[in-house]
């Protein structure tokens, strides 16, 4: 006599549930600004985080900007830099420019030492409220991935300022003010 066996199979289980948390974004810098998209179990979501202020919090770079979804936009996000990764490529033309003996601390790459340069910076934004987003998915901890893949000189400034600021801070100097005044002058600028 042979039991039933009433576990589902693959085809009769039941399929995931979607996420009710939102972990991790992508985005592409667009002049001073991130954007990007990600998906949620009902729509698509396009989203720009515009950066206003930089300073350095507890020697690390903090943005704090707009985030806005849609309709919806959110001031006075920081965005803390949690980590870097060094660009590929060509090596922008004030990266090369800096002089050979030094050692900025940037990540390896085929561009190392003196002609490192950042490529993506990962942050950690501040929680964002489901009120204020007008979605339902909790964002409290998510990540904002911002690629710099610069294509106008505003962008390679940027590029290049974020790469000092990251430098600096990697060898506990203070050197990084003087891009973070230069950075905020960039976002001062409309």
């Amino acid at each position: 006599m042979f039991a039933q066996d009433n576990t589902p199979s693959a085809k009769t289980a039941p399929g995931p549930k979607p996420s009710v948390k939102l972990y991790s974004i992508f985005a592409l810098q667009n002049g001073r600004e991130f954007k990007g998209e990600f998906a949620t179990a009902k729509a698509s979501h396009a989203f720009t985080f515009t950066p206003q202020v930089a300073k350095i919090n507890q020697g690390k770079l903090a943005l704090v900007g707009t985030f806005s979804i849609g309709v919806h936009k959110i001031p006075n996000v920081t965005a803390t830099l949690a980590a870097t990764q060094g660009g590929i490529g060509a090596v922008p033309a004030k990266i090369q420019a800096r002089p050979v003996n030094t050692t900025p601390g940037l990540p390896t790459t085929e561009s190392t030492g003196a002609r490192g340069y950042v490529g993506t910076m990962y942050f950690k934004l501040s929680p964002l409220k489901s009120s204020t987003t007008g979605l339902t998915i909790e964002m409290n901890k998510v990540q904002l991935n911002a690629r710099l893949f610069p294509t106008s000189d505003l962008e390679r400034e940027l590029q290049f300022q974020y790469s000092e600021v990251v430098a600096a801070l990697n060898n506990k100097g203070s050197e990084a003010d003087k891009n973070i005044a230069a950075l905020n002058q960039i976002f001062s600028v409309k």
